[in-house]
């Protein structure tokens, strides 16, 4: 993946990233809540739009794995029709091995995104409970 453009406007308060991956491109956009206009981040908004970017360009890579596993699948089920298929050959071997690494490809990335998305929502929860907590000590004093 290949970082190619941020954009903060801190008068709209958002926050846009671009990136590159796998010949495509890929746009994150993150919004600063109107009612934490006194905490303004481009670090925080930058960073949420850079993972939403990256949770895409994964998305993309897990679709184009999922379609290639398909095409094998469906490739190893014409050739099993035919009676001269033999399972144990070392073709339908590699045929089998290319199906199971796609297969494994897909659920790699189902957990990479997914675990993305857990720690994009934990680190923005974290920010509004940290923001919150200042607010109350500063109301406190």
């Amino acid at each position: 993946m290949k970082f190619i453009n941020s954009v903060f406007d801190k008068e709209k308060g958002t926050s846009e990233v671009t990136m590159e991956h796998m010949g495509q491109y890929f746009v994150g956009k993150a919004r600063l809540h109107p009612d934490d206009k006194d905490k303004i981040s481009e670090y925080a908004g930058c960073s949420y739009a850079e993972a939403r970017a990256t949770i895409a360009a994964l998305k993309y890579e897990r679709k184009m794995a999922k379609e290639k596993s398909e095409n094998i699948r469906k490739f190893i089920k014409a050739c099993e029709c035919y009676k001269n298929w033999e399972s144990a050959s070392p073709a339908a071997k590699v045929a089998y091995r290319q199906l199971n690494i796609y297969i494994k490809r897909v659920n790699h990335l189902t957990e990479m995104i997914n675990d993305m998305m857990f720690a994009l929502d934990k680190s923005i929860w974290k920010r509004d409970v940290t923001i919150k907590a200042m607010r109350k000590a500063s109301q406190k004093s």
